[in-house]
């Protein structure tokens, strides 16, 4: 399994042996529900079977395309070990696939080019975000939807105060314990007891164990923007708030020791943080595209939209989820057709086209319902220029 990130959705993007087929199931972490996804992938691979050989190819041609998923029907490990959702992209002597922190809908496509729209949740869309809990004991990242959170694992953070402080004089170390607060709600705050100058010596071991933290961190993240919430002590906060690198801490956090918190409890009092946020982000970019409306700067047809995405032009654009439009594009000509009535084998989905290029091009992507769209279209796009 490969990691999703920008570097792959390229590499999807880039891949020409045709046909490209792309397979999305959701899935479940525990329970009896795990094994529903072993059936629906069984029943979408014979759904891309009858589409291939409808579209002229052998069965021994299917076989060997297919072959690198068939692998995980009947695989009971392997649906018990999974998140919310799971993407699979075949091709000729290619395949991916990918764990989604994300719910998808089920469906199989088989086309020009693989069908990635349903992954832009992870990467642009306004109501992704992200949690950092973090305590003495322990680190943790949460890749958050309104609806999901997958921990994420922060390659090179250290896993606590301790381990950052392993190699010290013992005598210099201050000792961290925890006491129940007096309002009662199950949450403790940090006290600590140690040698010396006590106070200076506690909040130098804390930015040095931050600083290490944040500096992973960054490096995970890499250039991307999406809101942070903090969940810890309240004394922790405005510390690792002051030092950090990142540049959209919320100001509000999640207060108490996480340690005592679930994943999903931690993203359930986080999402009450960050909802009025994302609410606020969409309102804003809906009142500018109504605004720059009738300047040149805006547009709802797919015909400059599709090709401008692609050159880089599209700096912010919203796309009605759960909605295909179906067409070719010829980018030496800047020339697109929509055709209802074309096969997906042979089309381009120009919806997932746009997004797909506005998001790599550096500009922002919201996935909405087809109601929220501003302009009464599928899509609509500002421009950069």
């Amino acid at each position: 399994m490969s990691e999703l990130n920008r570097e792959e959705l390229q590499n999807l993007l880039d891949v020409q042996e045709k046909p490209c087929i792309s397979i999305f199931i959701p899935t479940h972490k525990t329970g009896s529900e795990t094994q529903q996804a072993n059936i629906r992938l069984k029943n979408l691979l014979r759904d891309t079977e009858t589409k291939l050989a409808d579209l002229g190819f052998k069965e021994k041609e299917i076989k060997e395309l297919l072959k690198p998923a068939q692998q995980f029907v009947g695989d009971s490990l392997f649906w018990q070990h999974q998140q919310n959702g799971l993407a699979l992209f075949l091709s000729p002597g290619f395949f991916r696939f990918f764990k989604l922190p994300i719910e998808v809908r089920e469906r199989t496509a088989v086309g020009k080019r693989f069908f990635i729209k349903p992954l832009l949740s992870m990467f642009s869309m306004g109501d992704r975000f992200y949690v950092l809990a973090i305590s003495q004991k322990q680190v943790r990242l949460l890749q958050c939807t309104p609806h999901s959170a997958v921990r994420v694992e922060i390659e090179g953070a250290p896993e606590s105060l301790a381990e950052v402080l392993k190699y010290d004089d013992p005598e210099k170390q201050v000792h961290f314990h925890t006491r129940a607060p007096s309002d009662g709600d199950g949450h403790r705050a940090a006290v600590s007891y140690g040698h010396g100058d006590e106070n200076y010596v506690e909040k130098e071991n804390l930015r040095r164990y931050f600083h290490q933290v944040d500096r992973a961190l960054v490096k995970k993240l890499g250039p991307e923007n999406a809101p942070l919430v903090f969940a810890g002590v309240d004394y922790l906060f405005p510390i690792y708030k002051e030092l950090s690198s990142y540049k959209n801490i919320l100001d509000k956090h999640v207060e108490g020791n996480p340690d005592l918190l679930r994943d999903e409890e931690i993203h359930q009092y986080s999402w009450k943080n960050i909802e009025p946020v994302i609410q606020s982000k969409l309102d804003k970019a809906g009142a500018r595209f109504q605004e720059l409306s009738g300047t040149g700067k805006t547009s709802t047809d797919i015909r400059e939209v599709a090709p401008a995405s692609a050159n880089g032009r599209v700096e912010l654009l919203f796309v009605a989820t759960g909605v295909s439009l179906l067409g070719d594009i010829d980018l030496s000509s800047n020339r697109v057709e929509v055709g209802e009535n074309e096969s997906e084998a042979n089309s381009d989905d120009l919806l997932d086209f746009s997004a797909v290029h506005t998001f790599l091009n550096g500009g922002v992507v919201y996935p909405v319902a087809p109601e929220k769209v501003p302009g009464g279209n599928n899509l609509a796009a500002i421009f950069r220029y």
